[in-house]
């Protein structure tokens, strides 16, 4: 059957007309570096109240939560240039609210519900300083089994967009650009993350200090592994079987977990790998991520080596270093190892277990724990858990949980 065309009234109006009428409701965001006077970054924002409050992102201004005393930010309008305040953050959403101090009269209104998948929409921002661009895409619906909530935006979201509004045809805002993957494939955060914290917000009684924007973080960082902790705690923890023994499956649905075995004729032994990890983590700063959930299980077997030389192996296996979460000295402390021998049901691991704190956010390490089997001469598993910004207690919770996930299926 032929579908009819819609009325004219129903469809969106052109994207010249749209960004016409909406351009000076979006700014670009600089970072000024106090000492020399000039941009260090940039990324968008756009205003959703008279008062001057505008959105973008927490990475977008993460140097002035962390550096206050080295940063500072401002809003380029094209014709003007004015200081701003910020006001609080969503650490886990990529999320900050700013304010200028003059009221405006053009601004957004955030849309009270996601569209439908499918649906025409349109990203403005500011990419590579070239000043304001909108870009049309699709809008696909929230990403399926994600840790922190993103939608999947076709439409090329570019370096500089970064805390821009992604609107309808009628020019309510839907999302927030957040980050892309190239190809045409964008992220946005939900409007109804940017509603609650436009909200919470408003409400504030006066602007917050320097100090208390890091208590803040903290207190994000704190929940969201909490709530992360709590998760993985109420799940059954699967098993997955790998050569003779059974290891730690995909723990959550939030994992994405991928296997490998490397076909040498040449190596005399054979080493196979699970990997889970949750694939996403959240933005402290250039140099510092958090909220990651990983683990690498690696079973080696040999029929050729003889027990001395596949010791010897397993050993070098053992003693690689596992890629811990990005950090640098300024972010977090070294790591603190402990060593035992475990017995797991019978079955004899050596483990090692090792912490780093946060520097900044008293309360938060990031946990390595490595395991491997000794009950056989030939065969073997050495496993790893990469745990990023949890707290000492729920970091010790999770990775015994994990080495109970381990078994000799004999």
């Amino acid at each position: 059957p032929v579908v009819p065309p819609l009325p004219v009234a129903s469809l969106p109006p052109a994207t010249h007309d749209l960004f016409r009428r909406i351009q000076g409701r979006v700014a670009q965001v600089r970072i000024i570096e106090r000492r020399s006077g000039t941009k260090s970054s940039i990324g968008s924002a756009f205003f959703v109240s008279e008062k001057g409050h505008a959105l973008t992102n927490y990475h977008v201004v993460s140097d002035v939560v962390l550096h206050p005393e080295d940063y500072t930010a401002e809003l380029d309008r094209g014709d003007s240039t004015v200081p701003v305040r910020l006001l609080s953050v969503d650490v886990a959403s990529d999320l900050a609210v700013i304010q200028v101090e003059a009221p405006v009269a053009d601004f957004f209104k955030l849309e009270d519900r996601e569209p439908p998948q499918g649906t025409r929409l349109f990203a403005m921002g500011n990419p590579r300083d070239l000043g304001t661009t909108i870009v049309e895409g699709t809008y696909n619906g929230l990403v399926r089994d994600a840790l922190y909530e993103r939608v999947h935006f076709s439409g090329a979201i570019n370096p500089g967009m970064s805390g821009g509004p992604t609107l309808s045809g009628e020019g309510g805002v839907v999302g927030v650009n957040v980050a892309t993957m190239g190809n045409q494939v964008g992220f946005l955060v939900p409007v109804a993350r940017a509603r609650q914290l436009l909200d919470r917000t408003l409400a504030l009684a006066a602007p917050p200090d320097a100090a208390a924007l890091m208590a803040s973080v903290r207190e994000q960082l704190l929940a969201n592994q909490q709530r992360i902790t709590d998760r993985l705690m109420a799940t059954e923890l699967p098993k997955q079987v790998l050569g003779e023994y059974r290891v730690p499956g995909r723990w959550s649905p939030f994992l994405k977990c991928w296997g490998d075995t490397p076909h040498d004729p040449e190596t005399p032994y054979t080493v196979t790998s699970y990997q889970c990890s949750s694939e996403e983590d959240i933005f402290l700063s250039s140099s510092h991520r958090t909220g990651v959930v990983s683990y690498l299980h690696q079973h080696v077997t040999s029929q050729k080596l003889g027990a001395m030389r596949f010791s010897a192996l397993y050993s070098t296996l053992f003693s690689q270093d596992p890629d811990p979460v990005s950090a640098t000295r300024e972010d977090v402390t070294n790591f603190r190892c402990t060593s035992e021998f475990v017995d797991v049901k019978g079955l004899t691991v050596r483990a090692a277990l090792c912490l780093r704190a946060y520097r900044r956010f008293p309360g938060l390490y990031d946990l390595v724990l490595r395991a491997a089997t000794l009950n056989a001469s030939t065969h073997g598993v050495d496993t790893s858990l990469t745990l990023g910004g949890f707290s000492a207690e729920n970091a010790h919770k999770l990775a015994r949980r994990y080495l109970e996930g381990l078994s000799w299926t004999k």
